[in-house]
């Protein structure tokens, strides 16, 4: 008699731990702002799991520990990622996608980009990092205190970045009173340098210092240190600095539109991700490390992975909007 209700005592504890398991299992599951195919295939598994269990308890009970463990970190990653952003997920998600990665990445050991797009849809090991200061006017309060003694150096202007074999210059975007490029034009006397209107600011990592990303409404990201923005500078041409100065550095890439760029952390280095709308076609998605925006042995030496420390890392995902039914 005592032995069967100590059974019945112990079946009754453990049907009280599973299920208390599993409501909040279930309220996590639903807490995701958009459930992905990648998590509701995970989740698949993992029912399928318990039912592997059989009657074994402790199995039950570790599997559901397990997942809950997973999922919460899932969660909490994905609470990172911008309204913007879900959306353009929700989109990929309902199309057809492929990836590829560039073929220096191929010919070299392998990148840790290699499950990237596989953990972006399950926000796993990737926090999208909030900007500092998202597209206000150059000319904003906000803007001059971040950016400190570096605002002087008139970072509104366009500059591109221009790399040759062993050789890397800058130069500022010139334009005559049209707006047209200043070299495709005709026009006579002053100048006009290209400025932004509005900056973004993010915090990113490169060589183990704290940087801030600046972008403009379009073009390439301009990466400041820190500390370099705490102390008056005697030099403020900014094209002797990008040239000379260390704590400056320029992306080789051009983006279209700022509010589609996004500075991430992904286990545990960081990398910009950025995505464009192709007239409602179709969309392209690319991953970058900063440290190969920022080289300029990057064209020179890309085939060379043993060149640097760390690797040139590069990932292009496009995707290809369904047509609608006419």
């Amino acid at each position: 008699m005592f032995k069967i209700l100590a059974i019945l005592l112990i079946t009754n504890i453990y049907s009280y731990q599973i299920n208390k398991l599993k409501i909040k299992l279930d309220s996590i599951y639903k807490n995701f702002p958009y459930i992905t195919k990648e998590i509701r295939q995970d989740q698949d598994n993992f029912l399928k799991n318990i039912s592997d269990c059989k009657d074994d308890n402790n199995c039950i009970i570790s599997s559901y520990k397990a997942r809950i463990k997973e999922l919460s970190t899932s969660l909490e990653n994905s609470k990172t990622y911008p309204k913007e952003l879900i959306e353009h997920i929700k989109v990929i998600q309902e199309n057809s996608t492929e990836c590829y990665k560039g073929n220096y990445v191929v010919e070299c050991e392998e990148s840790p980009l290699n499950n990237f797009w596989q953990d972006f849809f399950r926000y796993k090991d990737i926090k999208i990092k909030p900007k500092i200061v998202d597209a206000k006017p150059y000319a904003s309060q906000e803007v001059k205190d971040t950016l400190k003694y570096c605002w002087d150096l008139g970072l509104d202007r366009e500059v591109f970045k221009y790399i040759e074999p062993n050789y890397v210059y800058y130069r500022f975007i010139e334009v005559d009173k049209n707006g047209e490029l200043y070299f495709a034009s005709k026009i006579k006397g002053k100048k006009y340098i290209e400025k932004h209107k509005n900056i973004t600011i993010s915090d990113v990592v490169l060589d183990n210092k704290n940087y801030l990303a600046l972008s403009g409404e379009f073009g390439n990201i301009l990466f400041i240190e820190k500390d370099f923005c705490n102390h008056p500078m005697k030099n403020k041409d900014l094209l002797k600095l990008l040239k000379k100065s260390n704590k400056m550095k320029m992306s080789y890439r051009f983006y279209e539109h700022t509010k589609n760029v996004f500075a991430i952390n992904y286990r545990e280095r960081d990398y910009i991700l950025s995505y464009i709308i192709y007239n409602n076609t179709g969309y392209s998605i690319n991953l970058n490390s900063i440290f190969a925006m920022t080289s300029d042995e990057y064209y020179a030496y890309y085939k060379n992975c043993s060149f640097h420390k760390t690797k040139i890392e590069y990932l292009d995902c496009e995707t290809n909007l369904k047509k609608e039914k006419e």
